[in-house]
């Protein structure tokens, strides 16, 4: 009797909906690894720059520069004496300067100062009092001081034949209260202290304006209304 032939069925293969389910999901997976790497590389990036701009800001804060503040500390107007042969009247002042700056110096170069009336009103040209060095040299204020600036000036006019403005300065002098401006126009720089890994560090030079309006009685003195009076500052 001749053996029984026996056949086997191989099972029959996955449907393609089940491979493509499995293909979807690992796909998911990669998709997620992916996408939580990038956000924790975005949120990183992000707290390093808001970091950073904190940083920035405070040291912003720290370094930048403040204009150094003006206040008159006295004025007057001193004549010759009466024997010694003439002589010009001279104008003496002092003016305090503060340098507000906690990691800035401040180069000054030598300078004149001038003392003006009038020119107050549009158009109005200003008459030229007195004259002369507010500092011969230059000189270096370092940070969160205060220096006084004292000077002498030649008086210059105006002349009582020639301007058309003496009768005016005439007349305020002679009630007692006149108005007048000393202006200082120093070149200054500025330069980083030691202390913050900035060494030597220093700006181009710039020209301020300082203008001190003042009141002086009828000798010439400074009226105790001006003095500590803050001087208006700016740059050209």
């Amino acid at each position: 009797m001749p053996p029984e032939e026996r056949t086997t069925t191989a099972p029959p293969p996955p449907p393609a909906s089940g491979r493509r389910a499995r293909w979807r999901g690992a796909e998911h997976t990669r998709a997620s690894c992916t996408t939580v790497v990038a956000n924790t590389l975005c949120t990183l990036l992000l707290v390093l720059l808001l970091v950073a701009g904190v940083v920035l800001f405070v040291v912003w804060l720290s370094l930048r520069p403040h204009r150094p503040r003006f206040a008159v500390v006295s004025f007057t107007v001193v004549s010759p004496p009466a024997t010694g042969g003439g002589g010009h009247q001279k104008a003496a002042f002092n003016v305090s300067d503060r340098n507000p700056n906690r990691h800035i110096g401040i180069h000054y170069d030598a300078t004149r100062a001038a003392v003006l009336y009038g020119g107050d009103d549009v158009g109005a040209a200003a008459v030229l009092v007195a004259t002369g060095p507010a500092f011969a040299d230059g000189w270096y204020q370092p940070n969160k001081t205060t220096t006084f600036i004292a000077g002498v000036l030649d008086v210059v006019g105006p002349r009582p034949a020639a301007d058309a403005a003496w009768p005016a300065l005439a007349a305020g002098l002679r009630a007692g209260r006149q108005p007048q401006r000393l202006r200082l126009t120093p070149a200054i720089r500025l330069r980083l202290t030691p202390g913050i890994g900035a060494v030597g560090l220093q700006s181009g030079r710039r020209r301020m304006h300082v203008d001190c309006h003042i009141v002086v009685d009828s000798g010439g003195n400074l009226l105790p209304e001006s003095v500590g009076a803050a001087c208006e500052r700016y740059f050209s």
